[in-house]
C-alpha cells in the first residue's frame, strides 16, 4: 500500500510486485513532479503507466475532465 500526499492532495494505491516501484513513488517521478507546472485547462494522457500514479495525481491537480476506459 502506498500513501502519498503533495500539495494537499492525498492518494492511496494498492499495488503488487508486478508493477514498477510497488512500495513507494520512485525518486525520478518525484523529481519530475517538483519541476512540472500545470494549468486547469491542461489535458493529460496516462497510457500503460503502471498503477497510474502520475496520471491520477495530475488529474487531481488540473481538475475534472473526460475519462476513457480502453
Amino acid at each position: 500500500m502506498i500513501n502519498f500526499e503533495m500539495n494537499k492532495i492525498k492518494l492511496q494505491f494498492e499495488t503488487n510486485d508486478a508493477v514498477f516501484s510497488p512500495r513507494t513513488i520512485d525518486k525520478g517521478t518525484l523529481a519530475m513532479l517538483s519541476v512540472l507546472q500545470f494549468k486547469h485547462e491542461d489535458k493529460i494522457l496516462d497510457l500503460g503507466c503502471g498503477y497510474g500514479f502520475l496520471g491520477i495525481y495530475i488529474g487531481k491537480v488540473v481538475g475534472g475532465g473526460t475519462h476513457y476506459n480502453v
